[in-house]
Order: structure tokens, then C-alpha cells, then sequence
């Protein structure tokens, strides 16, 4: 008798859950489906010898759709597979240029056997088909290091430079430029001298910063400025649209922004080329899908008169908004109009409910903006809040959100402090000299 050979193999998986605020990225909690893990190795390429990989890259300019088209052998039904099935978990407004995609195909590039989105180094959105046929979402993730870093200096130029010198990458130091602008006004109060400080988060894997940061706080202190700060406001749900800066008496930052329409921030679809899910062509999408729960609240951006409410053939249950500047707000595949022709109607005022009537695959909303001359806007190029600002639950959960960071900062420079004085001590010197920002009383 051949004696044959018995393969043990031992595999240990562990499973846990991850905060990945900072990249941009995150599991929407609608879905009991999102499974986080942490793997070992990420190397699809280990699969079954049949499989084909096509490998390629978030395109300029581009969305998910016309980059996976860009492959070879990847064909439209594949693409509405693959969207349709991703975009309940990723918010396609963060989608970057050379972000890494990678589709796993049969020899014959007839069937997706998976596909994986992969944005940095320690976050992968996966897709594998399961025993019923569908393609299933995991969300792997590699365990991170957050560190916090305080900035300070003064203004010898102007702050772009100055966050520059201080090895600030560009998408913060905008985030950073566009919170001070609000609070300050830079050409008419700014003088050399003036000091500015940033609270950041950062995020490690491996020793080595990932993209992005958390702006905990920015504030600005000049001669004819005063004293200005905003913080960072974190509400309880991650997608919510009241997460944002704002100053201590939690106002907004932005005093003439347009309101978001939704109470939730997850996009599907944003403004742009697309594949449409239903025509499954090449179409121009006039507006932004946000995802949402059938019944959830839809509120007007900004104060106007309602020019029609009615249900209109394939945009289903619709809302039309025109505003004091003649720009008009459209509000599609609502599930319940609660404003009638002719209304006036309020910023931020519920005008209806989330729905998915009309030529819908899925409950959202549709909303687009046409401006005075009849010509449709980005909405994602807009200025958009929620509030003006926080009140009753949210503000009390800002104070102590601020009182947080207020201490982390003390705690920062306590250390900082220390480490100083260990260094100066094995120089041989007793004296030293620290910058500090200066924590002001809520």
C-alpha cells in the first residue's frame, strides 16, 4: 500500500475592529455585512492557477467606472457588478488618482472572482464572490499608530509658506488655510510676526506617516487679529454631516455656506461621467447621489420657494427650490414630498423624506444645483454645512470634546517639555526655552 502524505494546515484569523476615520474610508454601519480583519498578507495572486489578474489605477480625473473599463478584458456588466456591489461601503468622493485596483477574472474573463480597492498601505476593500454566486465586501485592515503633533510658529511670508517649512502635505495644509480664512482676515489683519498653531493626528504603519491627518485644532493669535481657534467636532455617527470645525461658542466656520441636504454624508454617485445602473451606458450624471435609509430627512440648502413638488416619470417623487439668487436646488426620488408649490421654505428646513421612486436601483437621493444662467453645478464644488451652528446635545458634546484636546495638547507639550530637559541636561546645560501655545479657558 502507498503510504500518502497528510497536509495540516493551521490558520489563525483575527478578527477586530479598526478606526479608520482618517483615511477618508468608512464601513457604512446601515450593513450588518462589513467584516474588518487583520491579514497577514493582502497578495491575491496566491489564488487558484485559473485566474487571470488585471491590475491598474484609480485615472485622473476619473471615477471607479472609467477606470475599471481603462482594463483589459473588463467589460460594462463587469464594472456595474463591481460598483453596484462596493459602493453600500466606499464613498466615492475619496477616490484619488494611483490608488491601487486590482480585478481577479476566470481564464476566460467571463466572471469577477473578486476585486480589491486598495487606498494606502493599510486599507483594502475587497469583493469575493461567495457560494450563493454574489460578491461579498470585506474590509481588510492592518493595525496603525496615531501620534499627535503640535505646530507652532509665526507668520514670516504668509501661512502657506510657513505650513510648508513645517512639512505640512498639501490636502491639510488647504484644510488647515480654509479654516483659518474663515476666522481671520488675512489681507486686511495679518502682520509678520502674528503666530499660528495646528493640533494634527496622524496615522503610522510600520514606522512610516500615512497620507492625511485629523486637524484637531488650528488657531491664529496676531495684533489686530486677537485670539481666534476653531476645533474639531466629532459626532457620534461617522458619515454625520455636523462633523466639522468650529469655534468655541460652536458656531460654523462657514458663516454663508449652502446647508447639506442630508443628515448623513455617504456619496454613490458623484458629479460626473459615469455608467449609468440602469442603461448601463456612458452618461453625464447632473448631480450628486447620496445614500441613505428610505424615510430619512431631506432638508433644503438654502432659503427659497418651492416651483414644484409632484411626482415626474423617471426622477420619481421630485422637489424643485428656487432660490433668492435665481439658482434653482433639485431634490429627486423622494419617497415623501412635505412642501407644496408655492411655499417659501427655509435653510435647512425638511422639505421630505429619502426614497426610491422613479428609475432608482436603490434608495438615495438625488440632488443637483442649475445655476442662474440654466447651466447644472458641482455640488461637490460647493461650500456645504450643517448647521450654523451646534446646539443641545452636539454643543455639550463639543465642550467636552475641546476640554480633550485642550488636555492632549498640555499632555504634548508636557513631554516635549521633558524630553527638552533630559537633552539639555546630557549637553551639560540647565537652561532651555520652549514655545507654547496657551490654553484658553472654555
Amino acid at each position: 500500500m502507498t503510504a500518502g502524505t497528510i497536509l495540516i494546515v493551521f490558520s489563525l484569523f483575527f478578527v477586530y475592529a479598526y478606526d479608520i476615520y482618517d483615511f477618508g474610508f468608512t464601513p457604512d454601519p446601515m450593513s450588518d455585512e462589513v467584516e474588518v480583519v487583520i491579514s497577514d498578507s493582502l497578495d491575491i495572486a496566491a489564488a487558484s492557477d485559473s485566474s487571470v489578474f488585471v491590475n491598474g489605477t484609480i485615472l485622473p480625473n476619473e471615477g471607479i467606472s472609467n477606470s475599471l473599463l481603462a482594463l483589459d478584458g473588463i467589460k460594462m456588466d463587469h464594472v456595474l457588478e463591481i460598483t453596484t456591489s462596493l459602493k453600500p461601503y466606499v464613498d466615492f468622493r475619496f477616490l484619488a488618482a494611483g490608488e491601487e485596483i486590482t480585478v481577479e477574472m476566470d481564464q476566460n474573463k467571463e466572471l469577477v472572482k473578486s476585486f480589491c480597492y486598495k487606498p494606502n498601505p493599510v486599507i483594502t476593500h475587497k469583493l469575493t464572490r461567495n457560494i450563493d454566486g454574489a460578491l461579498e465586501y470585506e474590509l481588510v485592515s492592518l493595525p496603525t499608530e496615531k501620534r499627535q503633533r503640535l505646530l507652532r510658529g509665526q507668520i514670516s511670508t504668509t501661512l502657506n509658506q510657513a505650513l510648508f517649512d513645517n512639512h505640512i502635505e498639501p490636502s491639510v495644509a488647504a484644510e488647515i488655510n480654509g479654516m483659518l480664512e474663515c476666522i481671520v482676515n488675512f489681507r486686511s489683519d495679518a502682520r509678520k510676526g502674528d503666530r499660528y498653531s495646528v493640533f494634527l493626528e496622524e496615522s503610522y504603519f510600520e514606522g512610516k506617516k500615512l497620507k492625511g491627518g485629523k486637524v484637531l485644532l488650528a488657531s491664529f493669535e496676531g495684533k489686530r487679529t486677537g485670539y481666534k481657534v476653531a476645533y474639531l467636532y466629532t459626532d457620534p455617527e461617522r458619515n454625520s454631516a455636523f462633523n466639522a470645525h468650529y469655534t468655541k461658542k460652536g458656531e460654523a466656520l462657514i458663516n454663508a455656506g449652502l446647508r447639506l441636504p442630508v443628515d448623513r454624508v455617504h456619496v454613490t454617485s458623484p458629479y460626473g461621467y459615469r455608467i449609468h445602473p440602469v442603461t448601463r451606458s456612458r452618461t453625464f450624471h447632473y448631480g450628486v447621489d447620496y445614500r441613505g435609509r428610505i424615510g430619512e430627512p431631506v432638508y433644503t440648502v438654502a432659503d427659497g420657494t418651492v416651483i414644484y413638488s409632484g411626482y415626474d416619470g423617471l426622477n420619481g417623487n421630485k422637489v424643485v427650490i428656487k432660490h433668492k439668487d435665481k439658482t434653482q436646488t433639485f431634490y429627486l426620488h423622494l419617497n415623501k414630498r412635505l412642501v407644496k408649490n408655492g411655499q417659501k421654505v427655509k435653510a435647512r428646513q425638511r422639505i421630505a423624506t429619502i426614497g426610491n421612486t422613479g428609475r432608482s436601483t436603490g434608495p438615495h437621493l438625488h440632488f443637483s444645483i442649475r445655476d442662474p444662467k440654466g447651466k447644472w453645478a458641482n455640488p461637490m464644488n460647493k461650500r456645504m454645512i450643517a448647521t450654523q451652528k451646534l446646539e443641545g446635545e452636539r454643543y455639550a458634546r463639543f465642550i467636552n470634546q475641546m476640554d480633550e484636546i485642550d488636555d492632549m495638547i498640555r499632555e504634548y507639550i508636557a513631554k516635549e517639555r521633558k524630553l527638552t530637559e533630559y537633552t539639555l541636561f546630557h549637553l551639560g546645560s540647565d537652561k532651555f526655552n520652549t514655545r507654547e501655545i496657551e490654553i484658553r479657558p472654555n
